[in-house]
C-alpha cells in the first residue's frame, strides 16, 4: 500500500508534547469543575453538561479535520489546533456564569479536534512496518496518558476551591509550548507497506468504531461518576479528587505499557480488547454499587486497566482496515469515540445516582460492555477482517 502524505511533523517529540498538551489542557479543571458550578441547580448535571459539550464539539467537526488532513501540513493542523485551545481556554476566565463556561469547553473542543487526526495520520505514514504503525500510534496514546495523568493532578493541587485561574494559565502555557515546537516535515513522502490492500474495509471499519465509541463512553460515566462521586458523597477536596484521577492515569499507562511494548505484535495486542471491557465493566459496577475506599479504589483500577489497552489497539485497527482512506476514518474514529464520550458524559450525570433511572442506565452499558467483548474475543484472530496477519516486521 502506497500512502502519500501532503506534510509530516519533523520528529515524534513535537508530536507527542502536542498529544499530552490536549489531554492536559482538557483534563486540569476537571477536579475544579464540580467547586465551580455547586451554586448550580444540579451540580452533577452542569459538570456532566460542561464534559459533554467539549465532546459534542468534537463530534460535529473531527471528520472535517480528518478530511483536511489529506491536503494540509500536520504540522499547521497541529499548530491550530493548540493555539486555538489556548484562546478558548482563557475565555474560562471570563465572569460571565454557565453559558460562557459551555461556550468556551465548546469551542476548546472544536479545535481540540483537529489535533488527533493530524497526529495520528502522520505517525501512520511514517511507519516502516505494521508494528512500527501500532508502536507510533501506542506512543502517541502514552503521550495523552500522561497529559490526562498530570492534568487533574495539577490542576487539583494549584487551585484555590472555585477559581479556575491557575489551572487554566497553566495549560495554556503549556498549549502554547506545544504549538512552537510543532515544524515542518518532508513534504510528499511515500511510505510503502506490503500485503495490504489499499480498499477500505467498511464493514469492518464501522465494526471497530463502534467498539472504540462505547470504550469512550464508559470511560466518560466513570470520569463523570468518578468526579460527582468523590466530590459531592465522599466530601473530598478538589486536591484528592486530582489525586484520584492521577492513580486512574498511572495504573492505565503501566497497562499500555505492558500490552503495548516495543516490538510488539499488534494481532496479540487485540487478544486484550475482550479482557478490556470485561474489566472495565466489573469496575464500573464496583465504583457504582458498592462504594467507599476499596471499592472505589478497585473500581478504579479495573476501569483504568482496561482504558489503557482499549483505544490504542482500536486506533491501530480502525487504521490497518481504512486502506488509503485512513485519514478519513481517524476523523471518524476521533468524532464516534467523541460521540460516546458525549453519551456518556450525559449518562454519568444520572448513572451513579441511586435511582430507577440510573440503575437501568448503569445496567444498560454493562450489559453493551460484555456483548462488546464477545465480540472481541470472536474478532481476535482478524480484528480487521484480513485473512492472515502481516509480520511486524515487514517493510
Amino acid at each position: 500500500m502506497t500512502v502519500r502524505a501532503p506534510g509530516g511533523i519533523v520528529n515524534t517529540l513535537p508530536a507527542l508534547a502536542a498529544s499530552a498538551a490536549v489531554a492536559l489542557a482538557y483534563a486540569v479543571v476537571l477536579p475544579v469543575l464540580p467547586t465551580v458550578v455547586a451554586t448550580a441547580q444540579s451540580p452533577a448535571r452542569m459538570t456532566a453538561e460542561l464534559m459533554a459539550v467539549y465532546s459534542a464539539a468534537m463530534v460535529v467537526t473531527a471528520p472535517m479535520w480528518g478530511r483536511a488532513c489529506r491536503r494540509l501540513p500536520a504540522h499547521q493542523l497541529v499548530r491550530l489546533s493548540l493555539l486555538g485551545q489556548a484562546v478558548a481556554m482563557t475565555m474560562l476566565l471570563w465572569p460571565s456564569g454557565t453559558t460562557m463556561l459551555l461556550f468556551a469547553r465548546g469551542l476548546q473542543g472544536v479545535f481540540a479536534s483537529a489535533a488527533l487526526p493530524a497526529l495520528q495520520t502522520a505517525a501512520s505514514h511514517a511507519a516502516t512496518s505494521e508494528g512500527d504503525r501500532s508502536q507510533r500510534l501506542a506512543n502517541l496514546s502514552r503521550a495523552a496518558l500522561v497529559g490526562g495523568l498530570f492534568g487533574p493532578g495539577v490542576g487539583g493541587a494549584i487551585a484555590t476551591d472555585g477559581d479556575l485561574t491557575a489551572p487554566v494559565l497553566i495549560a495554556v502555557a503549556v498549549l502554547v509550548l506545544a504549538a512552537a515546537a510543532q515544524l515542518p516535515g518532508i513534504s510528499s513522502t511515500a511510505i510503502v507497506l506490503p500485503g495490504l490492500s489499499a480498499r477500505p474495509r467498511h464493514r469492518d471499519v464501522a465494526v471497530l468504531l463502534a467498539l472504540a465509541a462505547l470504550a469512550a463512553a464508559a470511560m466518560s460515566v466513570y470520569e463523570v461518576g468518578l468526579a460527582t462521586r468523590a466530590r459531592l458523597v465522599e466530601g473530598l477536596s478538589a486536591r484528592e479528587v486530582g489525586f484520584m484521577f492521577t492513580g486512574c492515569g498511572v495504573v492505565m499507562l503501566l497497562s499500555q505499557s505492558i500490552v503495548f511494548r516495543p516490538h510488539h505484535d499488534p494481532l496479540r495486542a487485540f487478544g486484550w480488547v475482550g479482557p478490556a471491557f470485561v474489566a472495565t465493566a466489573a469496575g464500573l459496577a464496583l465504583l457504582a454499587w458498592l462504594g467507599g475506599t476499596w471499592p472505589s479504589a478497585g473500581g478504579v483500577v479495573l476501569v483504568a486497566a482496561g482504558a489503557g489497552v482499549l483505544q490504542p489497539a482500536l486506533t491501530y485497527w480502525i487504521s490497518r482496515a481504512a486502506g488509503d482512506a485512513q485519514a478519513t476514518s481517524l476523523g471518524w474514529r476521533a468524532s464516534v469515540t467523541t460521540a460516546g464520550q458525549t453519551l456518556g458524559s450525559l449518562a454519568g450525570g444520572v448513572a451513579f445516582a441511586a435511582t430507577i433511572a440510573g440503575n437501568t442506565a448503569l445496567g444498560a452499558l454493562l450489559v453493551a460492555l460484555l456483548a462488546a467483548a464477545l465480540l472481541a474475543l470472536a474478532r481476535r484472530r482478524s480484528p480487521a477482517g484480513l485473512p492472515l496477519p502481516i509480520p511486524t516486521h515487514a517493510r
